[in-house]
């Protein structure tokens, strides 16, 4: 994605306030975001929206949902985690963590401008870290207890975060594959991810498997050892030819100071025969560890080298957070707030217990009193005594629903007074009256509640869950 300037002014987008936007690509645009809550929490999150035009075209939605379906599975620390995946206007968003640092390839321009080149413990540390996550996702269980081979399949310097506090994450799913579906459709010019870091396989248009994650981290730990490209052409069929025929030289015929183990790794991932490259994530990463004690490597290494070459720029991201002021954040609580106290969630199907209580209370008493009604009418029009008003019992009501506590039972009438049979039968009549139009009540607003939260988010700009609105009964 290319970064762009600072958005001047907020935006509000669901339940999330848009900052700035700080990239944009062919797919989707990037947002720093936060999301407000009472007593001036608020918390920071990095937002991707899918662009309006891509929004009309099923293949890029379904890209997309398929990139929260498989964001919500993995939980990993060197993988950039996935909050939330809803609908907001007609625009599908994803919500991930708000991850500080520099992307690996930001980073390596900036090393090669300042004539410099990435310390080799540093590479090693990097190329570690996403090996250990890959080799997490290409072995990940599903529900079923089957592994899912997961494929990333763009495994370049782009999609790897390199933290100020020292950590590595990978980024960006969007286009990475689960078991079913592990071939390329080069033909229709479907093909996915960046040329320069793809492996032969994919070329070749064969079923894929986690070992072509493999080679383009070669490709990329190559990179950062020798400062320059590797496969990158003149053209893209330059760089196709290159990537199955260019000879690769070790990193270290470029830099002296690259020992011999390094070598052997960078060489194994980036075998053309997918059988003579490691067989998963976890083997590189074991040979990398063997790197790393070899070379010296410590935890504040990578925060240093970008501390040294970004400088105060490093910090510079946090000046939006600062523009936004304590009574923007109120202001946006408080709507959210009444937003949220007039409808229930996305994934709720009924109204919150309380509101259930009143509704049927209040249904429960209109009810005994059409039937009180009723019944002096019919014996005309309360031409009843006194002393048959004082002593005829108050009909019950039917406990709301839910409620854990039973009404008393009604009073008997004195034993000096004897009731009639329509005196008798009136309490009884409107008990079962009231509750009756109680359950009546709570069948119609259980059966209109779900399409009434769905169309009054939609119109309120709120986020709805497409999965569980694609799983509802009769959905389409």
């Amino acid at each position: 994605m290319t970064a762009l300037g600072p958005q001047l002014k907020p935006e509000r987008f669901g339940r999330y306030l848009l900052l700035d936007r700080i990239g944009s690509g062919g797919m989707a645009e990037v947002f720093r975001a936060v999301m407000p809550g009472a007593q001036g929490f608020r918390q920071t999150f990095v937002v991707k929206r899918i662009l309006a035009e891509r929004s009309r075209a099923a293949d890029f939605v379904d890209m997309f949902v398929q990139e929260a379906r498989i964001g919500s599975l993995l939980s990993h620390p060197n993988i950039v985690q996935v909050f939330d995946f809803g609908n907001v206007g007609g625009d599908y968003f994803l919500a991930m963590e708000y991850l500080r640092g520099r992307d690996l390839q930001v980073l390596m321009r900036k090393l090669r401008e300042q004539n410099l080149l990435c310390p080799v413990p540093v590479a090693a540390f990097i190329a570690h870290e996403v090996a250990v996550c890959l080799g997490y996702a290409h072995d990940l269980i599903g529900p079923d207890g089957k592994r899912l081979n997961i494929v990333h399949r763009d495994v370049s310097p782009s999609n790897i975060m390199c933290l100020r506090t020292g950590g590595v994450k990978l980024l960006d799913f969007g286009i990475a594959k689960a078991a079913g579906d592990q071939s390329e459709n080069t033909e229709q010019g479907l093909f996915k991810g960046k040329l320069a870091y793809v492996a032969p396989e994919r070329i070749r248009n064969e079923r894929l498997d986690g070992r072509v994650d493999l080679f383009g981290l070669g490709v990329v730990l190559w990179e950062i050892l020798a400062g320059r490209r590797l496969f990158r052409g003149k053209s893209e069929l330059e760089t196709l030819t290159n990537v199955l025929e260019k000879k690769v030289k070790p990193p270290s015929a470029y830099r002296p100071d690259v020992p011999p183990s390094l070598d052997a790794v960078v060489l194994r991932a980036l075998e053309r025969k997918r059988e003579d490259r490691y067989a998963n994530g976890y083997e590189m990463a074991e040979d990398l560890e063997k790197v790393l004690r070899e070379t010296g490597y410590h935890s504040r290494m990578l925060a240093d080298l970008l501390r040294e070459a970004f400088g105060s720029d490093l910090s510079k991201s946090q000046e939006t957070l600062s523009t936004v002021t304590p009574e923007l954040l109120a202001s946006f609580s408080a709507d959210q707030v009444s937003r949220t106290d007039e409808l229930p969630t996305a994934s709720a199907a009924v109204p919150p217990p309380r509101r259930w209580k009143r509704v049927a209370a209040l249904a429960a008493t209109a009810a005994a009193a059409l039937a009180l009604g009723g019944l002096l009418l019919a014996r005309g029009g309360g031409a009843k005594s006194r002393a048959q008003e004082r002593s005829e019992p108050p009909a019950a009501i039917a406990p709301p629903a839910g409620d854990p506590m039973p009404a008393e039972p009604a009073p008997k009438p004195p034993a000096a007074v004897v009731p009639t049979p329509a005196a008798e039968a009136a309490p009884e009549t409107a008990a079962e009256n009231s509750q009756a139009a109680a359950k009546s009540e709570r069948r119609h607003h259980h059966r209109s509640s779900g399409k009434r939260v769905q169309a009054d988010r939609v119109t309120r700009g709120l986020s709805i869950d497409p999965f569980e609105e694609a799983a509802r009964p009769g959905a389409k």
